[in-house]
């Protein structure tokens, strides 16, 4: 039976005030509205082991639970990281598989936001699993009295240094608990437990804790030797624990929170600190791991928590409004196979210091808490990938490309971890353009006129990894990137964090369904903010067709094949459905059969029009289709063109799908005016067997873009070649119809909305207006 074709309806505006066509992207009907605070009588998040599983989140459309999202299927090695952020190059050797152990080590690093500055006091004063540090606690400092044993893993006000609550019992108590939620091993079965402490030291550059430069000299500056000092003693206790009963050791993770200190730009500069930051996780491998762990043959994780207190120096540093170690830091991930980002720390609570004529600089306790529970989902994530043997993802949100769509327009393309991008004022507080800003390549913000130095006009999420930038006016030849999270200039300087400073609104929707439970008993949602990043902007270079055919003029003679293929690209089957001296065709007859087979991933595009009126009755001209509708073969695809000279608007443009002779789903929209069918129009739809859905774009039709999702697609029965100006159904009293193609093109691929969109405006420039 016929089923309903029900799209989803994307706003594209696609109207001049003269009434011509310009290109607007469209807008999507996933919801961006601003989230709320979460119900604190929500299912607590991640607690008594296994029994936590059933509770989490809502139904996808396969049937898991809500953090399935976890368990998504990293991308093989070799190939593409999630989202297209990563080259090749950062695949990872099959030997580096990670191989878990009975005792595995987080070491903790950095400078003082590692250390638990601003902490006081410590929150997690109980460890509930089998968990452990040093007898002196996760601050040994130097001390030797302090690293001779193993106690429980809890946090603590006392140690080496000021501060408290650092994070480390967050992050192994929550490896922990993600592993009984996501494989249903209570905490008590699971194989791995974890020691935990910090090697940071607050108020050092990166440089402090750096090695020599000779891959044969084992030491380095003071920083390094007292990291090796507190890792030595670690992985000794460890071993010993091991061998008492019979039990491997491993060294599971380092995670990273520097770079406050050389954002003064007395030290650094942003490829300075790249080149530093990936040279220390190289050294940590080749002097520490390999020689204190020789059985070790896989490469520690390496992840970081992305510095964004850059402007709390004041509006005269160097780095206020130019977050260059922030974006160091996200350079080198993006460069290494080994290094990944967790998060922008803007979206947590700063101390004030300012009492103490501090800089706000330092997390409060619970965001260090909380920024432990964010390592330990990310750790959760990198293991699955790791022990597969595969390139590791990107579990940070961070924006992928700037396509500058038209003069006023620009699609940010994002790699999104979960769910669907969010525009959200309600936790981290608004900021100007949501963190967005339009620069040169000098890192100056383009303005819009002498007297506005905001070229943006609104920011909108369009799909569910894509934001839309619309300019005030056109983009000058000055503008070279998008800018995400490097601060308001206009805002107060010195301050740090979710109300204030450098920060964006951009987030993804995993907290939907992934709650941390503050120490108050509150739930918050682990959404992803969107790291501190620029992107280059670039124009949507046209896809070129498989095969692309003109007709000038008349269907049946003068085609002008530009399907690059070297041969007789179009053969005439029967009559074609038009032709310019207006004779008709039969129903049932066709057009053209191309020399492009069908596949399972399609993409038609059309300009084409019915000049000659025939009737009354459903009048259906195939533009471009596969073999559907024509006996035997019922299944296939069909671009098409529809009108009925009894009903005043019933001219209609859409596309029509047809698994089986009475399987059929058709687009659905309004239908226009009768004596608009003579108008050439511009039409493409996408076919995505992959994610199993439809795109489709017709301008002068409407103002949407359509998509919709379609679990037959992959399976459907293909038919062949791939057929132009065919025609089907209705006809006049004598069974004659007529549709004229002027121009088809195919790619034996699908699409995506940005390829679909620089088609159209190729098409506009051979045809004008369609």
């Amino acid at each position: 039976m016929k089923q309903p074709w029900i799209f989803k309806r994307v706003s594209l505006n696609l109207r001049r005030a003269d009434g011509s066509l310009d290109l607007r992207p469209w807008r999507s009907d996933v919801s961006a509205a601003r989230a709320t605070e979460p119900d604190s009588a929500r299912r607590q998040f991640l607690r008594n082991s296994a029994t936590a599983a059933g509770g989490l989140g809502l139904a996808s459309m396969t049937g898991t639970v809500g953090l399935s999202w976890l368990f998504s299927s990293p991308a093989k090695a070799g190939t593409l990281i999630t989202g297209s952020m990563f080259p090749e190059a950062n695949a990872i050797a099959a030997a580096e598989t990670i191989i878990r152990s009975r005792r595995e080590l987080i070491m903790f690093h950095g400078q003082s936001n590692a250390v638990g500055t601003g902490g006081r006091p410590a929150l997690t004063l109980q460890q509930i699993y089998a968990n452990v540090t040093f007898n002196g606690g996760v601050r040994p400092g130097t001390d030797a009295t302090a690293m001779t044993g193993l106690v429980p893993l809890v946090e603590y006000d006392g140690g080496h240094g000021t501060g408290g609550e650092v994070g480390t019992n967050a992050c192994a108590d929550g490896l922990v608990e993600y592993t009984a939620a996501l494989t249903g091993v209570p905490a008590a079965s699971q194989y791995s437990r974890y020691s935990a402490f910090t090697s940071a030291e607050g108020g050092r550059p990166i440089g402090y804790f750096a090695s020599f430069l000779d891959d044969s000299n084992l030491g380095g500056y003071q920083g390094w030797d007292n990291s090796a000092l507190r890792l030595k003693a670690m992985l000794g206790l460890m071993r010993a624990e091991g061998q008492k009963d019979g039990s491997n050791i491993g060294w599971l993770a380092t995670t990273w929170q520097q770079g406050e200190a050389d954002s003064t730009g007395l030290s650094e500069t942003r490829a300075s600190y790249k080149t530093k930051l990936t040279a220390l996780e190289r050294a940590h491998w080749l002097k520490l791991c390999q020689v204190n762990l020789p059985e070790q043959s896989w490469r520690p994780l390496w992840l970081i928590g992305q510095v964004t207190s850059h402007n709390s120096y004041g509006a005269t540093s160097p780095a206020f409004c130019n977050p260059f170690i922030a974006l160091a830091q996200r350079d080198a991930c993006l460069a290494s196979p080994y290094l990944r980002m967790v998060n922008p720390q803007y979206m947590f609570d700063y101390a004030d210091e300012a009492a103490a004529d501090q800089p706000m600089l330092h997390l409060t306790n619970e965001s260090h808490r909380w920024q432990g529970r964010y390592f330990a989902r990310a750790l959760y994530q990198l293991i699955q990938d790791r022990s597969a043997g595969v390139a590791l993802r990107n579990p940070a949100l961070d924006v992928a490309a700037a396509v500058k769509v038209n003069a006023r327009t620009i699609n940010l393309a994002f790699n999104v971890p979960a769910g669907v991008l969010t525009l959200d004022t309600s936790w981290v507080a608004a900021t100007r353009n949501y963190g967005l800003d339009v620069r040169d390549a000098n890192n100056k913000i383009v303005p819009a006129s002498p007297t506005d130095n905001n070229l943006i006009a609104a920011v909108k999420v369009i799909s569910r990894d894509t934001l839309q930038v619309t300019l005030k006016a056109d983009l000058p030849d000055t503008a070279a990137k998008i800018s995400l999270g490097w601060g308001d200039p206009s805002e107060p300087a010195s301050i740090a964090g979710r109300k204030g400073g450098p920060r964006t609104n951009i987030r993804d929707s995993a907290g939907d369904t992934d709650l941390y439970i503050a120490s108050t008993g509150k739930t918050r949602p682990m959404h992803n903010y969107a790291l501190v990043a620029d992107v280059a902007l670039s124009w949507v270079n046209r896809v070129q067709p498989t095969g692309e055919w003109h007709f000038n003029g008349n269907a049946r003679s003068d085609v002008v094949d530009q399907s690059g293929s070297g041969r007789a690209a179009l053969t005439l089957i029967g009559r074609p459905s038009f032709t310019a001296s207006g004779t008709q065709s039969a129903n049932g007859t066709q057009g053209f059969q191309t020399d492009i087979d069908e596949t399972a991933s399609i993409t038609f595009a059309a300009i084409f029009c019915s000049p000659y009126a025939v009737g009354p009755g459903s009048n259906a001209g195939r533009a471009i289709s596969t073999f559907q509708g024509f006996t035997p073969r019922q299944a296939g695809l069909a671009l098409q063109h529809s009108y009925d000279t009894g009903v005043a608007n019933s001219e209609l443009t859409s596309f029509r799908l047809a698994l089986t002779g009475s399987q059929k789903a058709v687009t659905s929209g309004p239908s226009e005016s009768l004596d608009t069918r003579y108008k050439p129009r511009f039409a493409i739809v996408s076919v995505d067997a992959v994610s199993g859905s439809v795109r489709f774009l017709c301008p002068a039709y409407e103002d949407n873009l359509r998509e919709q999702r379609y679990p037959g697609l992959a399976t459907r029965p293909l038919n062949g070649k791939v057929l132009i100006n065919a025609w089907k159904d209705g006809g006049d009293a004598t069974g004659q119809g007529a549709v004229l193609t002027r121009y088809a093109a195919v790619w034996n691929r699908a699409l995506s909305f940005e390829e679909m969109l620089a088609e159209y405006e190729y098409a506009r420039g051979l045809f004008g207006s369609v």
